[in-house]
């Protein structure tokens, strides 16, 4: 009982804003650390001390996993940050005993540990994940329009020559390089050569996918992440006014155990 208290100090002195300092600096170190390591032409010496500055820091990831885990319990593996954590660590020491080298690519994937360490990025990841309901179904529409135009395409160029329709897949391919803006014009200008309405069917499309639809996707993320930063912003309150209260209890007991002092028995 006293070994959990012990733990449930440190880990709210890791989830104070000095914790979340420290860590992150570790994780930024880490990302440094990893970057100069894709060099090749490194000297050995620093080699060598990259290695084990690399070793240490692993060491902290393994310590600050070990204090969240015993200073929560099971309520740890609720978190889904911390379960990511876990199978981060655990890959980076099966990379360490040669076995799956693949991992090592993976640990890259440990900078998301800023996100963890910063409730703003926590909230922002948040407003994301409840936004992919919505995403999905803007995708669906998406998807719909750009399938309709792109056998329209075929229809419509094929029989005239243009090698850009030939086929479904060859006609979306092109109508995804007009979707991403890339030298679209000079694709409607070589399709104006065959007909002159071209330009109907491709501002047309540009229209309906990206100024109205693509901008619809943007309007649901921005959605969710006001949402998320709303109850963000209520959460901050109601453990403010916890604060408040936990103070004000405070003073209180401090305040009945003078009274009984100076209270005759």
């Amino acid at each position: 009982m006293i070994l959990h208290k012990y733990f449930k100090k440190l880990y709210e002195l890791l989830e104070s804003k000095a914790g979340h300092l420290f860590i992150g600096t570790i994780v930024v170190t880490n990302a440094i650390i990893l970057g100069v390591q894709t060099f090749q032409s490194i000297p050995e010496s620093i080699e060598l001390t990259l290695h084990k500055t690399d070793q240490v820091i692993l060491a902290i990831f393994v310590v600050e996993l070990a204090i969240k885990l015993l200073g929560n319990g099971f309520a740890f593996f609720r978190s889904g940050w911390n379960i990511f954590d876990l199978m981060i660590v655990g890959g980076s020491f099966l990379h360490h005993q040669d076995f799956l080298p693949v991992l090592r690519a993976f640990r890259v994937l440990h900078l998301m540990s800023m996100v963890d360490a910063s409730p703003k990025m926590q909230h922002i990841l948040n407003g994301f994940w409840k936004a992919i309901p919505g995403i999905g179904h803007v995708l669906s529409i998406l998807l719909l329009f750009f399938y309709i135009f792109s056998v329209m395409g075929v229809f419509l160029f094929r029989d005239l020559g243009l090698s850009e329709f030939q086929h479904i897949g060859i006609a979306m391919k092109t109508m995804f390089q007009v979707l991403t803006g890339d030298d679209w014009s000079n694709i409607m200008k070589t399709s104006e050569k065959v007909t002159e309405y071209a330009w109907l069917y491709f501002i047309s499309f540009y229209i309906i996918l990206v100024f109205i639809i693509l901008n619809l996707f943007i309007g649901v993320v921005v959605g969710s992440l006001q949402a998320a930063e709303a109850e963000a912003f209520s959460e901050d309150a109601s453990n403010d006014q916890q604060d408040l209260l936990n103070g004000l209890k405070n003073q209180i007991n401090r305040l009945e155990e003078k009274l009984d002092k100076l209270l005759p028995s």
